[in-house]
């Protein structure tokens, strides 16, 4: 062992040493089972020498017996038989005398798995047989012991030819990975050279491993950063920001985001589908396709939110990687709906100021003109006239005073106004209005909402809901049933809704209601919608009507909250 431990480790050393060390082994293993099996055979035998000199003891007394009994009782010899198996326990007895038939006791001699001993005797030869079966299973027992040993050695060296190269390839690779990773010295003890080749191996492990966990936290860290700047970064675009996967699913967006796209700011989005997560919407099916087609889009307007009520300036940028991977995509977009309102208003506020000039400009010329026919009227009243002149005199005078009714009207209508804007409470306003009209007519007008304050000149607004009830009314009575119901709504903004189940409009005619001297019904001057509609304008707000002939019309008129009055128009 000591020569073993102080050789070189080379692979010849070390396979040579590995065989001869596996073959002493198998050898001493192989040796002692042929000990063993020899040890087995002895004692098989000394057990049969010992058995058989027990058996002829036992065959000796019952020769002894059995002529002692045949003189003192020659014709009872089946019995003394019977009485010998009996005594000494054997298998069976068996006299045999010349000329006579054998006499047996017990098992014939050439039964199987027995031994026999003859003895002579006065009374004949006596056959003593002997149950053998224990001694041929020992027998047995031990051809199987020596075939299962022998067998055993065999396996032990066809293993050992066997797996010697995989017990051996192990050492050998490592002898290469060392030399791979340090050169020898022929001075060197192989041996000591892969322990230390390895031990060094490990330590420069553990050393890189510390190495990389020291980078990790570094990048942890650096990473942690990032993520704080780009959370701090996303939270401080003042446009909506989104971030897509490659698959389409939601990975980030800010709050902005969230108020344009009417997303609650605690629903979980990521992970999901653009068109799961936000509201159905122009949006998001521009978004879904940017992602599928990977392009981009620069400065497209569409429309967002719930039913589609925002307009959106959208922009979105594929994002590739250095392989040209495809990253997913970003999308910057902006709330123009403000900007767009603003716009409408102020091309409904020129065309307001154009139609007011013209009118006012007309309506001078015509009440100058009207008041020099009614004073002609005047005189010719005054003047003898027959009966028949004097009515085409009265049909005269009342239609040019209608004539001057509508003059005033479109007088009104073109007049400039300036607000004096007070916080007033619209529903408090919109319930006198209801409960003015109500006495005028006997007609059930149902009013519900809640506290909603907005800075308006109550007087002016008033007079705009007012027009808006008494049609609603005058709609229901030409129809000759339905009913009224107005309701105010704070939220973002105040709603106002006036809806009644009359005579209905037509949505194709929607546009020009607005617009003076258009009106549906008889007798009317078309200048209360027009006015309504200035007065709205006037006040920040917006008006819609909708409806179908026969089932109804609503008006819509939204007001920005108390404090968001941008402006004066006179």
């Amino acid at each position: 062992m000591v020569l073993f431990a102080h050789a070189p480790l080379t692979r010849v050393g070390f396979r040579r040493d590995l065989r001869l060390f596996l073959g002493i082994l198998v050898g001493f293993l192989v040796v002692m089972i042929l000990l063993l099996v020899m040890m087995l055979q002895v004692f098989l035998q000394h057990t049969h020498e010992v058995m058989w000199s027990g058996w002829k003891a036992v065959a000796d007394s019952a020769a002894r017996d059995l002529a002692a009994g045949a003189r003192a009782d020659p014709g009872d010899l089946r019995t003394q038989l019977v009485l010998l198996q009996s005594h000494y326990g054997v298998a069976g007895v068996t006299i045999e005398r010349p000329h006579k038939a054998a006499e047996s006791a017990g098992v014939l001699p050439t039964a199987a798995n027995v031994e026999t001993i003859r003895k002579s005797t006065a009374a004949g030869t006596i056959v003593v047989v002997f149950d053998a079966s224990i001694f041929s299973a020992m027998r047995q027992t031990f051809w199987a012991t020596a075939a299962i040993s022998l067998l055993a050695g065999c396996s032990g060296i066809v293993l050992l030819f066997l797996y010697l190269p995989r017990i051996t390839s192990p050492i050998e690779a490592m002898l290469d990975s060392a030399a791979a990773i340090e050169e020898k010295s022929p001075a060197v003890d192989e041996q000591q050279y892969l322990i230390e080749t390895f031990r060094g191996a490990i330590e420069k492990l553990k050393a890189q491993e510390a190495e990389l966990h020291h980078l990790h936290d570094a990048e942890k860290m650096r990473a942690d950063d990032l993520e704080r700047v780009t959370a701090a970064l996303t939270r401080s675009i003042t446009s909506g920001f989104l971030s897509v996967d490659p698959q389409g699913l939601i990975v980030d967006l800010n709050s902005v985001a969230r108020e344009i796209l009417e997303s609650p700011a605690d629903e979980p989005l990521a992970g999901l589908k653009v068109a799961e997560g936000l509201p159905k919407s122009e949006f998001t099916t521009a978004i879904a396709d940017a992602v599928q087609a990977r392009t981009a889009i620069t400065r497209a307007e569409v429309r967002a939110g719930r039913d589609d009520a925002r307009v959106v300036g959208l922009t979105t940028v594929p994002l590739f990687g250095e392989s040209n991977e495809y990253l997913g995509m970003l999308a910057l977009f902006t709330d123009l709906t403000p900007m767009r309102r603003l716009e409408s208003r102020l091309r409904d506020l020129q065309s307001l100021a154009d139609l007011g000039e013209i009118s006012a400009g007309i309506a001078h010329e015509f009440r100058n003109s009207l008041s020099t026919i009614l004073g002609y009227l005047r005189l010719a009243r005054n003047a003898e006239l027959p009966a028949a002149s004097l009515r085409s005199v009265d049909n005269a005078e009342r239609e040019a005073s209608q004539l001057a009714g509508a003059v005033d009207a479109l007088l009104a209508y073109g007049r400039p106004m300036k607000l004096d804007a007070q916080p007033t409470d619209v529903f408090a306003l919109m319930q006198d209005v209801v409960a003015r009209i109500a006495e005028q007519h006997d007609l059930g007008i149902a009013c519900s909402g809640e506290e909603a304050i907005v800075d308006a000149e109550a007087a002016v607004l008033g007079r705009a809901f007012e027009n808006l009830v008494r049609n609603a009314v005058e709609s229901v009575e030409e129809k000759g049933s339905g009913n009224v119901r107005v309701s105010v709504r704070n939220g973002r903004a105040v709603e106002i809704r006036v809806e009644d189940s009359g005579a209905g409009i037509d949505d194709a005619d929607v546009p020009r209601l607005f617009l003076p001297f258009q009106s549906n019904k008889r007798g009317g001057y078309g200048i209360g919608l027009a006015l309504v509609k200035k007065i709205v304008l006037l006040h920040d707000g917006s008006i819609r009507l909708t409806g179908k002939p026969g089932e109804g019309a609503a008006a819509i008129v939204e007001l920005p909250p108390s404090g968001n009055l941008t402006g004066r128009c006179d």
